[in-house]
């Protein structure tokens, strides 16, 4: 199973690295679950898949709430290879006894989102862009924290490594990544969740910070006046995506806060 761009990491894999996983997969003839969700947020629409490589064992499911901004509106698409068509017949079996259909509006939604065209490439391109402005400054605050944070390539995810920290997050009683959560919200009004929640041990001082806190509409909006030729402004972050930059900026007072007091 795959996911990239990654939920929680932001990250995605490279042509190269598709081509040697198709090889292997291949080679051992095994079944590709490619979770692309988030694969029209590829900051420069670069998105790869690799069903490109390995066609006839991929499958690539995906959706409507993440690219299109659609928080809620859960309609899940899976696409099959003619090689795994009997695979498709259990799989809706399971399927018709677990999901209940899906709303119209939904539907309708769904069927104008699958028609792309002009408009919706346009909302995208304008979309990546203002994730990406907002991941810069986003990063270099917290790398500048000492926090340890690769820069995202797509999606609206980082993940953090506080370990760098560890002996003084635990001289104040913090030593596993849901405490550190927990007084992260309550003493810096930061909501972040522990690397637990994504398979980690729950010691590890890891956690996933969704960049998505900003008035979407209205950096949407500033995006648009600006041709997609162009750069945005330097400030872009600072002035549409306000809460994110003052999010990080706060984790990285905590942090100097706790080690002053230790």
């Amino acid at each position: 199973m795959l996911n990239y761009p990654s939920n929680p990491t932001g990250q995605t894999y490279s042509a190269d690295e598709l081509k040697q996983i198709a090889e292997v997969a291949r080679k051992y003839n095994v079944i590709v679950l490619s979770d692309e969700i988030y694969g029209r947020l590829h900051f420069t629409g670069d998105h790869i898949s690799i069903a490109r490589y390995y066609p006839e064992g991929t499958i690539v499911s995906s959706g409507l709430s993440k690219w299109c901004g659609a928080g809620g509106w859960r309609l899940g698409t899976f696409t099959f290879p003619p090689d795994l068509n009997w695979l498709v017949e259990a799989m809706a079996s399971v399927a018709s006894e677990t999901y209940t259909s899906v709303s119209a509006p939904i539907q309708y939604a769904a069927v104008r989102a699958f028609q792309c065209g002009v408009d919706i490439e346009r909302y995208l391109w304008h979309t990546r862009r203002v994730l990406c402005s907002a991941a810069v400054p986003l990063t270099r605050i917290l790398q500048e924290a000492g926090i340890l944070v690769h820069s995202p390539e797509g999606g609206f995810y980082v993940f953090l490594d506080f370990s760098p920290h560890r002996e003084t997050l635990a001289g104040r009683g913090i030593k596993d990544g849901p405490t550190l959560c927990e007084r992260l919200l309550e003493e810096a009004g930061v909501a972040i969740l522990p690397g637990a929640a994504f398979g980690q041990s729950r010691s590890n001082l890891t956690a996933r910070l969704a960049f998505v806190d900003f008035d979407g509409a209205g950096a949407l909006a500033a995006s648009e006046n600006v041709s997609l030729d162009h750069a945005l402004p330097d400030d872009f972050a600072e002035r549409h995506c306000k809460n994110i930059v003052d999010g990080a900026k706060r984790i990285g007072q905590w942090l100097q806060g706790i080690e002053l007091k230790s």
